[in-house]
């Protein structure tokens, strides 16, 4: 209920001030406010109540804030889907979480009109951006109806969120927040980004995801700034939207920024509102920082975080930056460079980063044995590498886990490999990272086929074989045909030895674009 009050205060202090923009969309502090009491209403007659879980996919609109912030006031648990799932992904978030209610936009409607709702538990289901469907409530009289706002107490350790991101397992993992942990990480943020309440925030990143929620939207909420979301917006969308809205502040991934440098280098655009910009989910290169400050006069802050404990560093937004830096800890976090055993290690030297922050998560969704497993002794262990170098500043290494991370989204192998392996003609597969200049890492598949596989697919089969199954950003980019994987002495896939051997593969591939 912690945003509900949020809100509200934010309401009594500045009724008329402009809080949230979406498309041609606007609402005050009174009107979101407002909005939102009626959303939590109309939920609530139709029979949601607090700790019920309600999935939310669809892709950044108006919609979805408000159905956060309306789930958030009536004590419910907003649940939201990656944009870019497919089916199976969607299904398997929407069964795991036992999500009873399911908001869905028009646009995602193809992943999910075949599931077997009554098997999944779904119970009720709106549809966002369609005036009607078959087996499906039009979600805009919930908005505009007059149902009475929900009762709105309850404890601050209640859960509020299940975000579901890759890891190292097969499965997606739901991460859980508390309204106590979003709370003080909307602190952390205001603190560390140094907010106030004359920002004009542009969000481009997709608010299924933490760093436009809980790294953007709420804090600037709280702190009682203007929020101004766009959807996928294209490098011109954004400068648009910076100089027709006066934005102050914009975050972006690293490969979306290098695109903006290089629309402002061949339109070179004023931009005399902005004061600090921001980029994470994987490394900037120094190239794009250079080019970045050349084409706008002020310098990039790198911030590093993962869904499981936010945003926990930031290069400092004003002032004196270490470029290449992932910054320092944010208030009331510690954040450690540990070696296998957990022990610190002195400066300069590298190993795991592990973090210590009252907006870690609370653990993962039914999954107790990971939980308990990233944690070590109240310290949650990232699976990324660090080092600290003597004036406390930390610079990002690599990463421990067998996860590929492009464009800033999460990708399991094990998951890809799970696709590819339900071909018919598979033997086995093994799926590698691979770096790349614009997107951080490429996904690439080895693939083993049956001995007896007749027809054998081609590449290209198996590509659009994946293709149908995933999100698109997890189709790796080429697919080997090898007749063996490599095994190590445990008799499991050697990814050392396809890692070795993926750069000088990939060179043998003309024109392949990640």
């Amino acid at each position: 209920m912690i945003f509900g009050e949020v809100l509200r205060a934010t309401r009594q202090r500045s009724p008329d001030k402009l809080a949230f923009v979406c498309g041609d969309r606007k609402f005050s502090y009174a009107e979101l406010d407002e909005v939102t009491d009626r959303l939590a209403g109309g939920l609530h007659a139709a029979g949601v109540r607090a700790d019920d879980r309600v999935a939310l996919f669809t892709p950044n609109c108006t919609e979805l804030v408000l159905s956060y912030l309306a789930c958030f006031k009536l004590g419910a648990m907003a649940v939201p889907l990656n944009h870019r799932y497919r089916q199976a992904e969607a299904e398997y978030a929407i069964g795991h979480s036992g999500s009873t209610t399911l908001i869905v936009h028009a646009d995602k409607l193809p992943d999910v009109a075949h599931l077997e709702f009554d098997r999944l538990g779904v119970t009720r289901r709106y549809l966002v951006g369609a005036k009607s469907e078959p087996g499906w409530q039009p979600f805009a009289p919930l908005v505009d109806g007059n149902a009475a706002p929900p009762p709105t107490e309850f404890d601050q350790r209640q859960l509020a969120t299940i975000m579901y991101t890759s890891g190292t397992t097969a499965k997606p993992k739901g991460v859980v927040h508390s309204h106590q942990t979003l709370w003080h990480c909307v602190q952390v943020q205001c603190e560390g980004m140094q907010y106030t309440a004359d920002d004009v925030h542009l969000v481009t990143t997709s608010a299924c995801h933490c760093a436009a929620t809980y790294g953007q939207i709420f804090p600037n909420l709280y702190i009682g700034g203007t929020i101004v979301m766009l959807d996928a917006p294209t490098p011109a969308d954004v400068v648009r939207a910076i100089v027709e809205h006066g934005a102050t502040r914009c975050q972006m991934l690293p490969a979306s920024l290098q695109d903006l440098v290089e629309y402002l280098e061949a339109h070179p655009t004023p931009l005399p509102s902005l004061r600090s910009f921001f980029a994470g989910g994987d490394v900037v290169p120094l190239d794009t920082h250079e080019r970045f400050r050349r084409a706008t006069g002020l310098d990039v802050s790198e911030v590093c975080g993962m869904t499981e404990a936010i945003t926990y560093t930031v290069n400092p937004p004003f002032g004196e930056k270490r470029l290449g830096s992932i910054g320092k800890p944010l208030g009331m976090t510690q954040v450690r460079i540990a070696d296998e055993h957990g022990a610190e290690l002195p400066n300069g030297a590298e190993g795991e980063i592990l973090i210590k922050s009252p907006s870690n998560m609370v653990g993962y969704w039914n999954d107790t044995l990971h939980s308990v497993a990233t944690y070590r002794d109240g310290w949650l262990a990232s699976g990324d590498l660090g080092r600290r170098d003597e004036q406390g500043y930390l610079w990002f290494v690599g990463r421990k886990k067998e996860i590929i991370i492009r464009g800033g989204s999460n990708i399991s192998p094990l998951e890809v490999e799970e696709v590819i392996d339900q071909h018919p003609a598979v033997h086995t597969s093994g799926v590698v990272g691979m770096p790349d200049a614009r997107w951080g890492q490429i996904v690439v598949a080895y693939v083993s086929l049956r001995a007896k596989a007749n027809p054998r697919p081609t590449a290209v089969e198996l590509k659009d074989f994946v293709a149908q199954r995933i999100a698109a950003y997890k189709v790796p980019v080429h697919f080997f045909l090898i007749d063996k994987l490599p095994l190590n002495a445990s008799n499991k896939i050697d990814r050392k030895k396809l890692h070795e051997r993926v750069v000088a593969d990939m060179q043998a591939v003309p024109c392949t674009k990640g």
